[in-house]
């Protein structure tokens, strides 16, 4: 039996993370430059990263390395 994640599942869990990331990284910028600059930065970096981690998931999808069905 093998289980996949659906891309949709991918998809989800990549926005998601990413959300939670921009409200971090804007946090923290915020501290040293002003508050639209931070926010600027951390969507544009974020928007890069959530098309890399999508691929990265879809990628060790088809790895079964330490996944376990039972």
């Amino acid at each position: 039996m093998r289980v996949n994640e659906s891309r949709k599942r991918s998809l989800l869990k990549a926005i998601s993370f990413r959300i939670v990331e921009i409200a971090v990284d804007t946090l923290i910028l915020s501290c040293f430059i002003e508050v639209f600059i931070a926010a600027g930065l951390s969507i544009a970096l974020e928007g890069i990263c959530l098309i890399l981690h999508y691929i990265f998931e879809r990628i060790f999808n088809r790895i079964n390395y330490g996944r376990e069905v039972k």
